[in-house]
């Protein structure tokens, strides 16, 4: 039972290396830019790194179900991630400077990534009551993820277009 459960996590751990290079690809194709599309894979990550680097940190055992949590919510990084930028892009080909660009984004779909990220998480609560504690820590680590990403999408990403690198986000023919 040890080496297949081992062996579950191994390639759990792979599967999410191969999503995670499959949805750099396609962000490379949609940005239509390379280093664009690279720098917006550190939002999708960041959930991942923080959640799992302070399991790692603390100690913490993971499991099977834990790291399933993590394809999971770089799915939903994603998905955030995508459409803050689909706003933000529109803003800049509407020439509007990289802050305002930002806070278009902010208006038009912020809302959205909010609701989306608390109905979720709202779901969970539910399995995190739950006696068996393989569902309950799924649900709680699945929520922190949710969280996390939401930070990552609603504070690291803005913070990331606004700054210097920000400018390969803008699309080729706004570009001053």
């Amino acid at each position: 039972i040890y080496m297949a459960q081992h062996r579950l996590l191994v390639d759990l751990i792979k599967s999410f290396l191969l999503a995670f290079g499959l949805v750099g690809i396609t962000m490379i194709v949609l940005m239509r830019d390379f280093v664009a599309g690279a720098l917006s894979m550190i939002p999708n990550v960041f959930p991942a790194l923080v959640a799992f680097g302070t399991m790692g940190l603390l100690s913490t055992a993971v499991d099977i179900g834990t790291m399933m949590t993590a394809s999971a919510a770089m799915g939903i990084a994603v998905d955030d991630t995508l459409h803050f930028l689909v706003w933000f892009r529109r803003g800049a080909a509407r020439n509007k400077p990289r802050n305002e660009a930002v806070f278009f984004a902010f208006k038009n779909c912020a809302t959205a990534l909010l609701q989306t990220s608390v109905i979720c998480s709202i779901g969970l609560v539910v399995f995190v009551l739950s006696p068996f504690e393989p569902v309950s820590k799924f649900a709680r680590v699945m929520a922190t993820l949710l969280f996390l990403a939401l930070l990552g999408d609603l504070v690291l990403l803005p913070a990331l277009l606004i700054s210097p690198l920000g400018r390969w986000f803008v699309p080729k023919s706004a570009r001053k």
